[in-house]
C-alpha cells in the first residue's frame, strides 16, 4: 500500500495565505494540507496589526495544490491566498 505522502511529487508548492488572527487558525489552515496528503517542508508565520501572513512550503502533486488553495480560499479566515512554486535544493 503506497500513502500519498510516500508518492514521489512534481514540485515544491509555495502558500502565501493571509488570515485573521485567532487562537486556532493556523490549525485550520494547516488542515486541508493534513487531508491532502502533503508533506510541510517549511512554515513562517509573521504577524501583522489584526492578520497574520502564512508562507507555507510544501511537496506535492500539482493538481492536489489548487485543491487545497480552493479549500483555503473558502475558509472565513483566510483574507487572501497565493500560489507558486520552487525549485527543490
Amino acid at each position: 500500500m503506497t500513502w500519498p505522502a510516500n508518492v514521489q511529487p512534481s514540485r515544491r508548492h509555495v502558500f502565501l495565505v493571509e488570515t485573521d488572527q485567532g487562537p486556532d487558525v493556523l490549525l485550520r489552515v494547516l488542515g486541508p494540507f493534513a487531508l491532502m496528503g502533503a508533506r510541510i517542508v517549511g512554515l513562517g508565520l509573521t504577524p501583522g496589526e489584526g492578520r497574520q501572513d502564512l508562507r507555507i512550503e510544501v511537496e506535492l502533486e500539482p493538481d492536489a495544490a489548487g485543491q487545497i488553495g480552493r479549500r483555503l480560499d473558502a475558509m472565513p479566515a483566510v483574507r487572501g491566498v497565493g500560489l507558486g512554486w520552487v525549485t527543490p535544493v
